[in-house]
């Protein structure tokens, strides 16, 4: 973006970042209290606030409002000038020439170098207004005689709070800063100031680490609950509260290793990684379960209580706990592959988890087995526990179950397969999709206000003072304040560079008891009420989004005629403001001004020895003011402009007397040469590889957004675009599809990555390809869930499918590992799957419960704020692993069977074969 420099003829170009330092991390205010004076606080924020704030580790730029600086304006009289024939350049150079200050080497006294400096000797205003000029005629003036020499303390922008004068501070931090650290060295700035400044007062109106805190306690709240649920779950199945705290120290122990390889990775506590540790709670269980149950009941069932039954245990499940806890790690790789939004916030959670759950497996082949020796070698068998030799009522049923399964493989499997497909065909149809979750409406809000583009600054100023009263004044049904404070920015459009007279912005925040949308959307019409006609006022929340900022729907005009791409975005803002969904439809447009053109004429202007650079540079000089850089006057140390009486230059007829010097010394009007008229200028236009763009965008306000978005799409087909502009469709749907194809292929590649892990644990294809047959059964749970609990499908539910891989798996491994471990035993296939079932049963629907227990919090949004790890992930994981634990337990052991006869049935022709070819080969030697 070009930035005009007001001292010469050139451009210097501006950059600035796009990205999270594109959006306000906070809002701070400053104002006087106990009688000190606007003066005293300008000069408490020149030396002492600003500093500080930029001072902050992590800043990227801060707009300010209502800071007022004291300058010198040195206005020029037109009409003086013109009698003594000078320019405002002339002037210029004079009081430059006689305020210099400046060195001009080193003299060498008494063998000492000493700097020589030569000064204009001018230190007060009044030695300043006796400055003298030579006029081009040899004539001596003052600077009195044609000028006025006025010290202004005032600013391009009015800042208030709550009606009293303030200085508002937007601050950007940058992309690469951590959100809460920034804002906490924001506080302790704060506090430090309480003390040094004790009459200014300072308030903290916008914060965007407040929501991400919020979602840290939250998740903190619902994995300490889901913690305690799951230690409840084990507690029950157990029945013995040494095993139970046995299994339980695997959490803290897993915790604790998984902070320190997060540490080592580079991994920060955010909400991501801590929803990464509290979601593996209930995973980080499993492993300890499976072992401490499997040593238990070989304890019980051994004649003598040694060490080597705890070995022989624990080595009896290992390979089946370290497959399935390599296989949910695996789960997590693919998700490398993953780019964009959705990558960056979900790797370090895919990291978190995979730490986890690797230290989950650490802990449960060295810790427990060390404990259960210390804990339960030495107690008495069977106290307190289950009998292994006398099977529950449940052991009994599910072997009737699976029996019954076995014998009736084909009618099971239909079954199965009629549930999934009724489950898929009863759900997707009917769930909304979104690309992230939605959250709770944010209770601080902004309106910018722009008025006529003619309305001047102290006609904006005392309008949005009005409405500013209005606001503090408005209560709810229960006599309280609608609004706890009210900030005004007058003047301000979004730059601190550049005063709007125009617009101004109203920063609100409401009480906890009201509805932000109504709120919003009642505030929006009263205000638009009370401005003038040709007014906009545009309602905007202040959403963190934790960074994730996405725009729900945005339509983008292509084309090379700037009037078309205007023309085209007025439809189609128009046909927009027609749906309800809709909240926020703005286009990125300028606002487009009225300027001043001097159009020279060429013919004219060479006439009398003029070009048209000519005329450039001198009405330039005329017109625009000269900085005269920073002078010291009477101890006050002042800005210095020069410039042209406003009242010289407010009118084109008086613009149009101009004097221009012609190269033969005489003097030419600037109407002379050229037509001085007022012309709408263009609005600027964004511009995308090197074509010209315009974006309308809006805010759905609706679960099912890519709904909402379809329909748009489709409403706006019927919309007739001017000639040579062309339409393109973004936003939420593009987002939703973007993400979910990679997601998909991320699934594709987790699935292959299980099972090739799966293979190299069990040393065969046949076993991992009947575990796989687990995953369908998930998805079953996982959508059924999301149907219930009336949560849109998310990139956040899309991320519990992909963890469901993993976790699914883990049951069908460890029944399968059992039933492989008893053929070699000498068990038939289906004996051993029987004798399998009944023995894993528990530990299965245990490490289950415990997984589910863990997140039930999650999924009921027991802390309200979950952020992107929230409610949908809960419930899909949940309902997910209802289903498949259940159909695992009948379906992968009738696929395991299926697999191992048509081996057999393969194995025998083979033999068959074989000995067919040796009794051939043996006749023929005969």
């Amino acid at each position: 973006m070009g930035r005009g420099d007001p001292s010469g003829n050139s451009w210097t170009p501006k950059a600035s970042t796009f990205g999270a330092a594109s959006f306000p991390s906070n809002y701070l205010v400053a104002y006087a209290e106990n009688g000190i004076s606007q003066t005293e606080l300008d000069k408490s924020f020149k030396d002492k606030i600003k500093p500080g704030l930029e001072g902050i580790k992590g800043i990227d730029h801060m707009n300010i409002i209502g800071a007022r600086d004291t300058s010198l304006d040195i206005e020029l009289d037109a009409s003086a000038l013109e009698v003594y024939g000078l320019s405002p350049s002339l002037v210029s150079n004079a009081i430059n020439s006689a305020a210099t200050q400046s060195p001009i080497g080193s003299v060498e006294i008494s063998g000492n170098n000493k700097m020589t400096r030569v000064t204009g000797n001018i230190s007060s205003l009044y030695q300043l207004e006796q400055v003298e000029i030579t006029t081009p005629k040899g004539d001596i003036v003052t600077l009195a005689q044609v000028a006025k020499v006025k010290a202004i303390t005032e600013s391009n922008f009015n800042g208030r709070l709550d009606g009293k004068p303030a200085i508002g501070m937007i601050l950007y931090k940058a992309g690469s800063a951590n959100a809460v650290e920034f804002s906490s060295s924001i506080n302790k700035l704060i506090q430090e100031w309480h003390t040094s400044l004790p009459n200014i007062m300072f308030k903290n109106t916008y914060d965007s680490a407040d929501q991400i805190k919020e979602s840290i306690s939250g998740l903190v709240r619902e994995g300490i609950i889901g913690a305690v649920l799951a230690s409840l779950m084990i507690l029950i199945f157990l029945r013995n509260v040494r095993m139970t705290l046995i299994v339980l120290v695997s959490i803290p122990l897993s915790i604790l290793i998984t902070l320190l390889l997060m540490s080592q990775l580079g991994l920060t506590l955010n909400t991501m990684t801590l929803g990464g540790i509290f979601i593996a709670v209930g995973r980080v269980v499993d492993d300890s379960i499976v072992v401490i149950e499997n040593i238990y009941a070989s304890l019980e069932k051994a004649q003598e209580r040694k060490e080597s039954v705890i070995a022989l245990a624990t080595s009896q499940v290992s390979m089946a706990i370290t497959s399935s806890t390599l296989a949910t790690v695996g789960v997590f790789a693919p998700l490398a592959l993953v780019t964009g939004v959705i990558g960056g916030f979900f790797r370090p959670f895919a990291l978190t988890i995979a730490c986890a759950l690797l230290s989950s497996l650490i802990v449960a082949l060295t810790v427990i087995p060390m404990l259960a020796k210390l804990l339960v070698l030495r107690s008495k068998p069977g106290k307190g526990h289950h009998d292994e030799t006398k099977p529950t009522k449940l052991t009994t049923f599910y072997e009737k179950v699976l029996t019954w399964s076995l014998k009736n493989r084909i009618k099971t499997l239909l079954l199965s397969l009629l549930l999934l497909v009724v489950s898929i065909g009863g759900t997707i149809p009917f769930l909304s999709v979104s690309f992230l979750p939605s959250s709770k409406p944010p209770t601080t809000m902004y309106f910018q206000l722009k008025m006529p583009y003619e309305t001047s600054f102290e006609a904006t100023d005392a309008k949005t003072n009005e409405i500013e009263g209005v606001l503090l004044n408005t209560k709810d049904s229960n006599g309280e304040p609608v609004f706890k404070f009210v900030e005004a920015l007058v003047g301000y459009a979004g730059k601190d560079d550049e005063r709007t007279p125009y617009a101004s912005q109203i920063f609100v925040q409401l009480n906890d008891k009201v509805d932000p949308n109504k709120v919003k959307d009642d505030m929006k019409a009263f205000i638009l009420s009370e401005l003038p006609n040709g007014s906009e006022v545009q309602a905007k929340s202040m959403e963190g989004d934790f960074g994730t900022s996405s725009t729900d729907f945005a339509y983008t005009l292509q084309g090379d005629d700037q009037l078309q791409l205007e023309k085209a975005a007025k439809l189609v803002k128009e046909k927009l403001s027609t749906f309800p969904e809709l909240a926020e439809v703005a286009d990125n447009l300028s606002d487009a001004k009225t300027e001043i053109e001097i159009a020279v004429d060429q013919k004219q202007a060479r006439a009398y020895g003029l070009s048209a650079s000519q005329v450039r540079d001198t009405a330039r000089v005329w017109i625009q003011k000269q900085k005269l850089g920073d002078m010291k006057f009477d101890n006050i140390v002042y800005t210095t402009t020069v410039s042209l009486d406003k009242t010289d230059k407010n009118t084109l007829e008086k613009l149009g007397n101009i004097p221009l010097a012609g190269p033969n010394g005489s003097t030419i009007l600037l109407k002379e040469v050229a037509k001085i008229n007022e012309i709408k200028g263009a609005a600027s236009l964004s511009r995308e590889k090197q074509q010209q763009l315009v974006k309308v965008t809006a805010k759905i306000n609706a679960a099912d957004k890519t709904g909402v978005s379809a329909k748009l799409s489709k409403a706006l087909k019927e919309v007739e675009m001017p000639q040579g502009v062309t339409p393109k469709i973004s936003g939420v749907s593009s987002d939703v599809n973007d993400s979910f194809k990679q997601l998909f292929v991320a699934m594709a590649a987790a699935i292959f990555v299980v099972y090739l892990i799966m293979v190299l644990a069990f040393g065969n294809a046949s076993a991992p390809f009947a575990i796989l047959f687990s995953l369908p059964l998930a998805v079953i749970g996982g959508l059924l869930g999301l149907a219930i609990a009336r949560e849109p499908l998310t990139v956040t539910s899309m991320i519990g499918f992909l963890m469901l891989i993993g976790i699914v798996v883990t049951n069908a491994i460890v029944l399968i590992d059992r039933a492989q471990q008893l053929r070699h035993e000498g068990y038939t296939v289906r004996h051993a799957l029987i004798e399998a079932g009944k023995v894993r049963l528990r530990p299965i629907i245990m490490t289950a419960g415990a997984t589910i227990m863990a997140l039930v919090p999650l999924a009921l949004g027991i802390s309200g704020e979950g952020g992107l790890i929230g409610k949908g992930l809960g419930v899909v994981v949940i309902g997910g692993l209802i289903t498949s634990t259940l159909l695992t337990l009948v379906v992968v052991p009738i696929i395991y069977e299926l697999i191992e006869s048509i081996k057999n049935r393969f194995g025998r022709m083979f033999k068959r074969n074989k000995n067919k070819e040796t009794i051939t080969t043996s006749s023929l030697e005969v």
